[in-house]
């Protein structure tokens, strides 16, 4: 497939009929098939971009799937064409409750436009995308179908205010390479900690021996086995 310019604008076929929608986060949208049966919203890493994160689609192969990959809306504190969800060199608190409120009305306009059911509706990040990703679908108002950390963790559990005990019940997907020198293992193990003192009970972890902070295609493979089984 090729790769999508970012755009404000999603848009994709349904049963042979063009839709789209306005997003407040720019993104790359790809599709498989010509009926969506799910929606994957994708937060990339830190220093990375919406468009090369999207690539990891035709990697997964989904069947009747619509990626759309978000743009992280803080610049780097250095030249490059990538981005970061919250600053890593200062207080991160106010960027990134601003990047989990822009996430949350992406989800909602992408269920509003697609009239899927929320349980359709996936999130998945990678990192830093990843810490996105787990927090927003925690607080969510509404119960989403899952949500993938790769190389990522969850913090400020101090700040998190779980809106139901059904949220304990959200399948989880915890990925972590053990050679991983940028975010540690460890955050991965406190992470799935974090989790389990909450109560979360369908947690799925799994941990990559000499892979580093990437994804291997066994963990591909798994990915793509979670996903399957949730809708």
């Amino acid at each position: 497939m090729p790769h999508p310019q970012p755009a404000k604008t999603a848009q994709w076929n349904h049963a042979g009929t063009i839709h789209s929608t306005q997003l407040p986060l720019e993104c790359c949208v790809k599709q498989t098939g010509t009926i969506v049966r799910r929606v994957i919203i994708a937060l990339h890493g830190f220093g990375d971009n919406a468009q090369n994160f999207s690539t990891l689609a035709d990697e997964l192969r989904l069947a009747d799937t619509l990626w759309v990959g978000l743009q992280a809306p803080e610049r780097l504190p250095f030249p490059g064409d990538g981005g970061q969800w919250y600053e890593l060199f200062g207080n991160p608190h106010i960027q990134l409750e601003s990047s989990c409120n822009s996430v949350r009305s992406c989800i909602e306009s992408l269920q509003a436009a697609t009239n899927l059911t929320w349980k359709q509706i996936i999130l998945f990040g990678f990192s830093q995308g990843a810490f996105v990703s787990l927090l927003s679908a925690l607080r969510f108002p509404q119960q989403l179908g899952g949500v993938l950390a790769l190389s990522g963790y969850l913090a400020q559990a101090h700040r998190i205010n779980l809106p139901s005990d059904e949220r304990k019940q959200l399948p989880v997907f915890l990925a972590h390479g053990l050679h991983d020198q940028v975010v540690f293992p460890a955050q991965h193990f406190e992470t799935k900690d974090i989790l389990s003192h909450f109560g979360f009970t369908h947690v799925t972890a799994k941990t990559y021996p000499g892979v580093a902070h990437s994804l291997c295609a066994e963990e591909i493979f798994d990915m793509r086995t979670f996903i399957e089984g949730l809708t």
